[in-house]
């Protein structure tokens, strides 16, 4: 069978990716750009899963002096930039140093992951003279064999450089992937101010007045404050999600895209690939996730009928969304409803945040969701006043949708539910009303208060307690919403569910809901339960009003 083009699923080194035949969506122009940028430090913040590895390994290979890069770079756009290839192609010697995997549960357990990172990176310039006798030479080899101390760490970035100058006689390209991931991780763990002090001394070093830097290059998702990392670094360039520079260098672009599912012949699911891939605006571009789309063009290749994933979710943690709900206890909801349900928001962006105080105030969370790509601007970013903000696409809408549904699960769970079951039980209209109405006001609608919400919000509310809980299952004439069986004391109990426009119409919309249940004569199939009753409940945005329809034995209306 044919599997139509080679994608690089799981590959995000530039290097592989083009020896391995692999399907390259080409960004080589943003080079010739970064040459002339005359910043000496540059930033790009990039949410997640948006080829910021594979645009730092682009640039290693291009510049990196131990390198002959013409036959990967063939046929890319930069091979018609005469100035870039001539002067700047394999002619500067090079350190590209990954953080991504610099995690640990403690501070030591992150440093050894660092020194293994360092020890490779220096073993790669293992045939550099160095003098044994010296301290440079010392730290050379403690650190080529995994063995130096922090205050070797501390160093490392700087007397790599030099010697390199040194050994080419040119100034180096910095190139540092990642760079915020040790910080992200060091903060979940308790080790931040301990990680803080090591990174901000071995960047500082390269980045801030270094004699032997031609031009350092970050990448990360957030633009840590210069009072935290970057200090006293004032010639840093950031270029986030909220500007225009290099807006095309990260994600895949609408042309892009329409040219990947020309390629894959798979042209006719441009539509929902656009609906749940797409809608990140970054500058005047409209921008893809360039692994999710990728990832779901795979599974068309394979299978042309598959449904689109949530790979977002499936890529990482998404424990933002979690802090967020619990740190406000639900009092965002009506923000929450009005994004999943297509709605813009309007906040104050602070693009300047340090790990320690993200989870600090809501200010701070919504802009994190915008850097990491949660949400998206939805006009012209406001530095100085509150944006418009919306969600980008079905998959990051399902994502929410879903944290929301698991936070009030795991919420309603360790909830006392006692008075609301004895309300049910005793068919306790009133009671049962001010039962549901609580853990209504403590909800986040995920559908704006449609009926199907309030079919899975009483559904959610009544798992996991003992009972069971069927949900449209066929019974009696028709569906009744939602039935509750106590299998051990014989009893059933069987909700139909209306929603009313209005709070006047609440009281006629559980009236008709009580006639549904006798009229279709739900429940008759319930021949085992000695004990069957009934109620319509009606809502109304964040109101319940519960009316009982009486019980009675099973087989009779």
């Amino acid at each position: 069978m044919d599997r139509g083009i080679r994608l690089p699923i799981g590959e995000t080194d530039f290097r592989e990716i083009r020896n391995g035949g692999y399907y390259y969506v080409d960004k080589t122009g943003a080079i010739g750009t970064l040459i002339q940028d005359g910043a000496k430090s540059i930033l790009f913040t990039r949410p997640r899963r948006f080829g910021k590895t594979t645009f730092q390994s682009m640039l290693s290979a291009f510049f990196d002096i131990r390198e002959d890069s013409r036959d990967i770079f063939k046929e890319l756009s930069i091979m018609g930039d005469m100035d870039a290839v001539d002067n700047w192609m394999n002619k500067r010697p090079v350190i590209y140093l990954t953080f991504k995997d610099i995690d640990g549960l403690d501070f030591n357990a992150a440093i050894d992951k660092l020194r293994g990172k360092l020890s490779a990176l220096y073993k790669g310039y293992s045939f550099i003279s160095v003098s044994e006798g010296d301290e440079e030479g010392r730290i050379f080899n403690d650190i080529c064999s995994g063995s130096c101390s922090i205050s070797e760490i501390r160093q490392s970035m700087e007397i790599l450089a030099r010697l390199l100058y040194l050994h080419y006689g040119k100034k180096v390209i910095i190139l540092l992937d990642e760079y915020d991931v040790p910080l992200d991780k060091a903060e979940r763990n308790g080790y931040y101010r301990e990680m803080l002090d090591v990174m901000r001394s071995m960047l500082l070093s390269v980045l801030k007045d270094c004699p032997y830097t031609e031009k350092g290059i970050l990448t990360g998702c957030l633009r840590i404050s210069k009072e935290s990392l970057f200090t006293g670094l004032n010639n840093l360039a950031v270029y986030s999600v909220t500007g225009d520079s290099y807006a095309d260098s990260f994600g895949f672009t609408e042309e892009e895209v329409s040219g990947l599912l020309s390629d894959a012949v798979l042209e006719d699911k441009a539509e929902i690939i656009r609906k749940w891939y797409d809608g990140y605006a970054i500058g005047k571009e409209h921008i893809y996730t360039p692994w999710d789309v990728i990832s779901y063009v795979a599974r068309l290749q394979v299978n042309k009928n598959a449904n689109p994933e949530n790979y977002w979710a499936n890529s990482s943690g998404n424990e933002a969304i979690r802090r967020l709900i619990d740190m406000t206890d639900a009092g965002v909801g009506d923000e929450y409803s009005t994004l999943i349900s297509g709605g813009t928001i309007r906040k104050r962006i602070i693009e300047t945040l340090t790990y320690s105080n993200l989870y600090s105030s809501e200010e701070n969370i919504w802009s994190l969701f915008l850097m990491t790509g949660y949400l998206t601007l939805a006009g012209e970013y406001d530095p100085n006043g509150e944006t418009e903000l919306r969600l980008p696409n079905e998959e990051i809408r399902n994502l929410f949708a879903t944290s929301v549904d698991d936070w009030f699960s795991d919420t309603v769970r360790e909830s006392d539910r006692k008075a609301l079951f004895q309300a049910i039980w005793e068919e306790d209209a009133a009671s049962l009303s001010k039962e549901i109405s609580s853990y209504l006001r403590q909800t986040i609608s995920t559908y704006d208060f449609r009926e199907n919400f309030y079919h899975a919000f009483l559904a959610g509310l009544l798992s996991d307690a003992g009972y069971v809980v069927r949900s449209n299952r066929e019974s009696g004439e028709g569906r009744p919403d939602i039935i509750l069986l106590d299998r051990k004391a014989g009893a059933a109990a069987i909700f139909k569910l209306k929603r009313a426009e209005n709070l006047e119409g609440m009281k006629t919309s559980a009236e008709e809901a009580i006639s549904q249940l006798k009229a279709r004569e739900y429940g008759n199939d319930l021949v085992d339960y000695d004990r069957i009753i009934g109620f319509g409940i009606s809502f109304y945005r964040k109101r319940a009003l519960v009316m009982a329809a009486g019980k009675r034995p099973a087989g009779q209306a």
